[in-house]
């Protein structure tokens, strides 16, 4: 986006005059701020122009605060990653979530050691993908909040200049163009919510699942206290049964784990995932000239 900024001399004035001469500097600071990218330093600038209420002054500066700031949202976007992964992430954490929970149910209400064992690894390794989604969906949201936090303010500012001054049609043009970013943002967030939710409420249920697998194991099959779980980062799972380890592990009484049944531990409980193939993100598109908010040059002081 190319930003054409206003030249501006500031005169000597008399001492009636000295308000708006320092609204004056604070625009010229803010536009050439916003010129180099500095987009905090632009904000400050402008915002204390624009609150003089000096009239030659604060329409501009207001324009100019709603590019800001609709830059300010735009960067922050940059951090959120690619929107189609998120999303199929998520579809899939699930799915292996639903799995595990379909095979283990039934598991939980029996006997069989090693069946129980399996089905626990599996739940856990399920709970792991789950966490991984639940934390870049939340990390997402935050990103979105704060983006759209930043665009409805540029939406604002951009409405404010308009009425101020009723020949920067720019600025009308800018505010539509900002709505619809929003508008945009809007169902990508609704998306996310949703996928944040359902991967909420396969954690419950492979959690519930996890905890009457775990008290059919034997405790000498755990590492740690069995009860244990920190649900927020669940460090180390401190709960995971470790067949194939012979130290401290044994199955009833002082009978040790075979060779054999650890080397058919190893060969059944590996971890399952999904591909999700290389889909290109739903993004934000290159945007043309006509979707950009457009810089209006105003006139010389």
């Amino acid at each position: 986006m190319k930003f054409h900024l206003l030249a501006v001399t500031v005169l000597a004035a008399a001492p009636a005059l000295a308000v708006q001469r320092s609204a004056r500097e604070l625009y010229n600071e803010g536009a050439a701020r916003l010129g180099k990218g500095e987009l905090r330093e632009a904000e400050s600038a402008l915002r204390e122009a624009a609150a003089s209420n000096a009239e030659s002054v604060q329409p501009l500066a207001l324009y100019n605060l709603g590019h800001v700031r609709f830059a300010q949202g735009t960067e922050t976007l940059k951090g959120e990653g690619n929107r189609q992964q998120l999303l199929g992430s998520a579809d899939a954490a699930c799915v292996v979530a639903e799995e595990a929970i379909r095979r283990g149910t039934p598991v939980a209400e029996g006997d069989d050691l090693q069946q129980i064992i399996t089905a626990y690894m599996e739940a856990r390794a399920a709970r792991k993908e789950l966490r991984v989604s639940r934390d870049d969906t939340r990390r997402t949201l935050d990103l979105l909040g704060s983006a759209l936090s930043r665009w409805r303010r540029s939406v604002g500012d951009f409405q404010s200049a308009a009425e101020l001054d009723a020949a920067n049609a720019d600025a009308t043009f800018n505010a539509d163009v900002v709505e619809r970013k929003i508008a945009e943002l809007l169902n990508f967030k609704k998306k996310t919510e949703q996928r944040s939710e359902s991967v909420g409420s396969q954690r419950e249920k492979i959690k519930e699942m996890m905890k009457k697998l775990r008290g059919k194991i034997p405790k000498e099959m755990m590492r740690g206290d069995a009860d244990e779980e920190d649900d927020e980062d669940e460090k180390g799972d401190k709960d995971e049964p470790k067949p194939g380890e012979k130290q401290q592990q044994r199955i009833g009484g002082e009978r040790e784990v075979s060779p054999e049944m650890a080397r058919w531990l190893k060969e059944t409980m590996k971890r399952r995932t999904m591909s999700l193939g290389n889909e290109e993100g739903e993004g934000f598109r290159p945007s043309d000239e006509q979707r950009k908010p457009t810089q209006r040059k105003g006139k010389d002081w």
